[in-house]
């Protein structure tokens, strides 16, 4: 399937831009034109260190001009004449090492059972729970996610290990990443080939739940400072050191 890194130059109207002739492009599949695999895409954005600097080298390669350098950009395909959004898109620098080695996503994920974000294992599970690789096991974490959340503490159920010695949610993130083949007995046993779609949008909900998270933490923060701005001062009344038993109003 073709993928398109697009410019939305008008409401609800996309432009692909033709990144197959940047200098930073690598051609790596039989694909033809402006469309390229997801891979391909995500090795051209990962090239840079963040949007910004995506957006720069867009503008001086002559991609997008002045006028348009501050519109949208998004990742899209196309079906049926209409472009379509992968959700979660762009990956930059910081996440090569994700490519290319699964394991550091699945253990950042674990991280998050570790410290106790629950909210975020809701909302991962949530978003992945029509996948057809988890169809059965994102129900069941965004459940454990959930009595975590209302009686805050880690559901027992998180610690229940399969055969292959993962917790549920590490079970739900090897569904969702690596081909496999399941026996009749309900065993799973994972092969070293990667589904990449699903790879690339584990990676990029997980980028953008910690982007969301930091920024409402930054956003409290502020709130919290502003508040204290306005906290009245009040003075205390203190016995004078000269006179005793008189209370001074100053300090």
């Amino acid at each position: 399937m073709a993928y398109y890194l697009t410019i939305e130059k008008r409401k609800g109207v996309y432009t692909p831009l033709d990144i197959t002739k940047s200098k930073y492009f690598v051609r790596n599949s039989n694909l033809k034109g402006s469309g390229a695999t997801l891979a391909e895409i995500d090795a051209f954005t990962m090239m840079f260190d963040n949007e910004r600097e995506l957006r720069g080298a867009l503008f001086r390669e002559g991609f997008v001009d002045l006028r348009n350098a501050g519109r949208s950009l998004s990742i899209r395909n196309k079906i049926k004449g209409k472009y379509y959004k992968v959700t979660y898109d762009f990956l930059y620098k910081k996440d090569l090492d994700f490519i290319s080695e699964p394991e550091r996503i699945i253990k950042r994920i674990e991280n998050k059972l570790a410290i106790g974000d629950f909210r975020f294992i809701e909302k991962y599970a949530n978003t992945f729970v029509n996948f057809h690789d988890c169809s059965s096991t994102a129900p069941e974490v965004r459940e454990f996610a959930k009595a975590s959340i209302r009686d805050e503490i880690k559901s027992k159920h998180f610690n229940d290990l399969d055969e292959n010695l993962d917790n549920p949610l590490t079970r739900m993130t090897k569904l969702l990443i690596y081909d496999y083949y399941q026996f009749p007995s309900g065993r799973i046993e994972y092969k070293s080939s990667i589904k990449y779609h699903n790879l690339h949008s584990v990676i990029a909900f997980t980028n953008h739940y910690d982007k969301k998270y930091e920024e409402e933490i930054i956003e409290l923060e502020e709130i919290e400072n502003q508040t204290s701005l306005f906290e009245p001062k009040v003075k205390k009344r203190v016995k004078d050191k000269n006179i005793e038993g008189q209370l001074s109003l100053f300090e």
